[in-house]
Formats: C-alpha cells, structure tokens, sequence
C-alpha cells in the first residue's frame, strides 16, 4: 500500500456530505425535481433563509421581493438556485472548529472561483452547472486535511500561508489536490469534478485539450491573481495563456469573468 493510501486510510471517518448537498449534486446530469427540491430545502429553514437573502440582493437585481422558494426558483432557474444550495451546504461544512482554519478567505476564494468558473464555461461552451459546482469544491482537499489531520494542518499554517503544495507533500506525504480527489471520490462525486479537483494546479501540457479540469485551472489561477493583486497582464502568464487559448477564451472575457466571480464571492460573504 502506498504512503498516500496508508494516510488517507481513514477517509471513512470524514463526516457524510450534507444530504442536501449530495441531492443537488445528482441532479447536475438527473432529472430536475422543482417540487422535490423546494420540499427537502423547506426542512431547513436556515437554508431559506440565506437562499432567499442572496435572491433578494442587489446583484439579481428582481424588480420586487421575492418571498418563497419556489418563485426563487421560477425566477432565477432550477439550475441557480442549486448552485446556491451547493455553495450553502458547503459553507456549512467548513471547520469553523480549528484555530488556525480562516474561513472567510477559504470561503471566499472557493466562491470565486466557481463564479469565475461558470463564466469561463458559457464562453468555452462547456458545461456551466459542472463547472460551478467543480470551481466550489476545488479546494476540499484543504478541508481534508483540517478534518483528518489538524495538528499537521496548524505546522501547514505557520510555514507558509496560503496553503504551500510543497510543505503538504513535504510533511503529509501527499497535497491537497491529491486528498481531494480521494474525498471526492469516496463521496461518489462525479468522475469530471473528481478530476478537476486533482488538476486544478496543473498548467497545459504539450497534449492538452479543452476539460473541466483546464477550465478550473484558468479560474483558479484568475482568481488567485485578483486575490494576490498581481496586476501584471494575463499575456505574460504564458501557462494561464495556453489554458485560456485552448478553451477559446480571449483576455476581456477572462477578465469579466474573473470580477464577476470576485463581485459574487462578496455578496455571498456578506449574505451567506
């Protein structure tokens, strides 16, 4: 057996994905239950509560105040208002537990990317619901570690913040990306996202082509950029370049999808 298998042996004791949460996911390629989903999202009043405070903000801009679910979702789409629930559901899974875990930036970041992601999927002409969802749960791999291994995660953190790929497989025998797919897998996610997750660090290689996993890299690496206010131009990040050309993506676009993502990571900050 592997280092990688012997430390991540105990994946069985991850918490299950909220059941919310793992129906929403199915229904990314199932069937959409309207009826169904109102019913199971009504259980949890918190979830309404959050869903339809994000619905009713000035970045929907709805001409009047919306106040059941089910007109959320007539309005705005199934597809939105389980994006919303994905994002929901992930937020409370984060470890607010953990001392050294800061969970607005990780929240943040996560938010962003999907938004960025779903952006740079409609002008790819991929699948914009997959790829929301992948930009969401691009980082599980970090919460992974927090859950399994949090005295490591708190050596992590007072070597290099932000999350260094490096020290994780330097102290854990494995990164965050690698954890990820596990956890993905062991959650029966689909085969797409579990792949992203592997790869969302992986720049284009010479065989590369147009997948999820090169979208999720471009809204990664776009959003860390903004995050880190590196204002030099996307022409000279030769491997974002590559990802962006090979999904048919010029600059502009990359750039409005990159302050959109950020512009609904903050709402969902301060709403959510």
């Amino acid at each position: 057996m592997s280092l990688l298998n012997e430390k991540l042996a105990n994946l069985a004791n991850l918490p299950p994905m909220p059941m919310l949460l793992m129906d929403a996911l199915q229904q990314l390629n199932g069937k959409q239950d309207l009826t169904t989903l109102v019913d199971k999202i009504s259980q949890d009043p918190s979830i309404t509560v959050r869903i339809l405070r994000v619905v009713n903000s000035p970045f929907y801009g709805v001409p009047r105040e919306i106040g059941s679910l089910r007109e959320a979702i007539i309005l705005l789409g199934f597809n939105r208002i389980r994006d919303m629930l994905t994002s929901i559901c992930l937020l409370k899974m984060l470890p607010t537990w953990h001392k050294d875990f800061d969970c607005n930036p990780f929240w943040h970041h996560s938010m962003a990317v999907a938004e960025c992601a779903r952006y740079l999927a409609i002008y790819a002409d991929e699948n914009a619901d997959l790829a929301f969802t992948a930009g969401l749960l691009h980082d599980i791999g970090v919460i992974v570690i927090v859950l399994l291994f949090p005295d490591e995660f708190s050596q992590l953190v007072k070597l290099s913040p932000p999350f260094n790929s490096e020290d994780e497989r330097q102290l854990l025998g494995f990164d965050h990306m690698a954890a990820g797919g596990r956890a993905a897998q062991h959650w029966n996610l689909p085969i797409a996202i579990q792949t992203a997750i592997e790869q969302h660090t992986t720049p284009p290689g010479v065989d590369t082509v147009k997948s999820l996993s090169l979208l999720i890299y471009a809204a990664n690496l776009l959003i860390t950029k903004a995050e880190q206010a590196d204002n030099t131009s996307l022409e000279a990040d030769t491997p974002l370049c590559a990802a962006l050309t090979l999904l048919n993506v010029s600059t502009e676009q990359a750039h409005y999808c990159c302050d959109n993502g950020c512009r609904f990571a903050d709402l969902f900050l301060v709403l959510a």
